[in-house]
């Protein structure tokens, strides 16, 4: 959007979640047409419970509007028409076919070379597929300049695509004549001596026009012979002039004189060839620069603006310590989605050295009430079968006496 003055960039929502679409507004004519609008629609289709319908319908994807409209995403259908040399099922087939018939009854064309892979799957035994698909109605069909699937990787298992639009500046325009260098002292007696060819007496339609056709053609090669042709390009310097071209041309000249004879005085001469010819190239440029701010308007001025900034850097997102998209993949993961910290969970039990020492006595007490018939009390001690078993337990609580005391479990009375 760099060659518009000003522009705006609205978002629309469609009232579907997986839809998205993007409204750019400007005063100024967009792509060298008539339109001031430009519309973007991206779209995440996915399956629902029947498979003949995705969560993003053909005529949300697909409407009729009278001005450019670019139609992209990840519709996740398959078709012979995007991938003609797969086998697709029956259901595949189904369920994408809605789609590329309202695109087509719309009159949008598909931009993605057939066959040509955009997805690879990273795991698993998926084949690759042409999923991310692309499509511009009939008022931006004639803008698209190329569609490139050229760009390094990113780690994903899709491809980054790459879509450029005809835009002014990057358009070549067709020869034109520069009038401004006709040679008109030499053309102006030429023309007052051109003698128009005698006309056929009672002609028809068709001998008239063959006439008419036939005088102009000659009129118009004589001043063709005499004017320069121009071919305005992005390449073109608008404050070149003839007198520049002559110094260039005699600069290159004294150049390979000294190479060639390599003596003092031929270095001499193209220093000077040179040092004319870039102070004349610098005395262009101010003019050049002085007549285009006194004829400024309030649109050109951020025309200015930019020119006098420079070139814009690369706008493509620059991550420290990232070169390659695998490093960079890696970044954007760990600060989005940091690794957790591992979790250990506090001990049940922390040891108390203030707590009392436990005596033999302390545990004999709650189990000499212990009675093989009796229920468990609410102190958990189980019942015990008798009185051999009572003895066994007491000796064997005795020998975990320091243990338990470090613990601070003393038992219940």
């Amino acid at each position: 959007m760099s060659f518009l003055s000003n522009y705006t960039v609205l978002p629309r929502f469609k009232g579907v979640d997986d839809v998205l679409a993007l409204d750019i507004s400007s005063n100024d004519p967009l792509f060298g047409t008539a339109f001031h609008s430009f519309r973007i629609i991206n779209a995440y289709s996915t399956n629902t419970t029947d498979h003949r319908v995705h969560s993003v319908l053909p005529e949300v994807l697909f409407p009729n509007l009278g001005f450019p409209l670019l139609v992209l995403g990840y519709l996740n259908i398959h078709n012979p028409l995007s991938d003609p040399l797969q086998r697709f099922s029956q259901r595949e087939i189904s369920s994408s076919t809605p789609y590329f018939e309202k695109a087509a009854e719309s009159g949008f064309a598909l931009l993605n070379p057939p066959g040509e892979y955009k997805r690879f799957p990273l795991v698993g035994k998926a084949r690759p597929s042409v999923i991310d698909l692309a499509f511009a109605n009939p008022s931006l069909l004639p803008l698209v300049k190329s569609w490139e699937a050229s760009l390094p990787s990113t780690g994903s298992d899709h491809i980054p695509i790459t879509i450029t639009l005809a835009a002014p500046s990057l358009s070549q325009k067709p020869p034109c004549l520069h009038w401004a260098d006709t040679d008109w002292e030499t053309l102006d007696p030429i023309v007052k001596g051109f003698k128009v060819p005698a006309a056929p007496s009672c002609p028809t339609p068709p001998q008239l026009d063959e006439w008419m056709s036939e005088s102009l053609n000659r009129q118009v090669a004589l001043l063709k012979e005499h004017t320069p042709v121009s071919r305005p390009s992005h390449h073109s310097k608008p404050w070149w002039t003839p007198h520049l071209s002559i110094l260039r041309r005699e600069y290159h000249k004294a150049a390979r004189a000294a190479r060639k004879h390599d003596t003092r005085r031929k270095r001499e001469v193209a220093g000077t060839s040179n040092a004319g010819h870039f102070k004349a190239i610098k005395a262009a440029k101010n003019k050049h620069w002085s007549s285009f701010l006194l004829a400024a308007t309030p649109q050109s001025l951020w025309t200015a603006k930019r020119f006098a900034y420079g070139r814009v850097q690369p706008r493509f997102p620059s991550l420290p310590g990232a070169e390659t998209p695998q490093q960079m993949n890696s970044v954007l993961l760990d600060h989005f989605f940091p690794p957790k910290e591992p979790f250990f969970p506090p001990p049940r039990l922390r040891p108390n050295k203030s707590a009392p020492p436990v005596t033999t006595d302390d545990i004999a007490a709650p189990l000499s009430k212990c009675s093989p018939t009796a229920a468990p009390a609410r102190t958990g001690y189980p019942t015990l079968p008798g009185n051999r078993s009572t003895k066994s337990t007491r000796q064997s609580s005795s020998k975990y006496l320091p243990h338990w005391s470090s613990w601070g479990i003393t038992p219940c009375r």
